[in-house]
């Protein structure tokens, strides 16, 4: 009798484990359609169409340029000449600070149609710059295209030329 008791009292919970995460699923179900639909409807309001014949162009992520206190950052980028004609176009650096030091070589490029050419940028890494700090800009060629490459510099904890400390052996 007390087994048939503990059985059926043991059924219950279970049938009422059942019912109450069946109805957390549905509701987190229902949540998550309303939440894409409302993204959806609010990421196709405020983007506007793409012009005809233009290809949407992806996010670019940021060049990095970190280095230690007393070393130049570098980084590196492709640039293409997707016009028809041969262009020369200057490679503008726009940002404040230490991001505003940031110089790019060379400077000045001329590429045929289709031609590509690789800019490399660099800035002075010094003591005055803080650790961890994000310094922001951004890079424009803007004969070549409409689109900007952002870049971070960072001044990474350490010394330059810093020998890495010693470690003792553990026995």
């Amino acid at each position: 009798m007390e087994v048939e008791r503990l059985g059926e009292a043991l059924k219950g919970a279970v049938d009422l484990s059942i019912r109450y995460y069946a109805g957390l699923l549905k509701l987190s179900t229902d949540y998550l359609q309303s939440l894409g639909t409302l993204v959806s409807a609010a990421g196709s309001a405020a983007t506007p169409p793409p012009a005809a014949g233009a290809a949407a162009a992806p996010p670019r992520p940021p060049l990095l340029l970190a280095a230690v206190a007393g070393e130049d950052a570098t980084a590196a980028f492709l640039i293409e000449n997707t016009l028809g004609e041969r262009v020369t176009a200057r490679v503008v650096v726009r940002g404040g600070g230490v991001a505003g030091h940031v110089t790019a070589r060379p400077e000045v490029v001329s590429l045929r149609s289709g031609e590509q050419c690789v800019i490399q940028v660099r800035v002075p890494v010094d003591g005055a710059i803080e650790v961890g700090r994000d310094h922001i800009g951004e890079l424009a060629v803007p004969e070549l295209a409409s689109r900007t490459i952002p870049f971070v510099v960072r001044r990474l904890p350490g010394e330059s030329g810093a020998a890495p400390e010693a470690r003792a052996d553990p026995e």
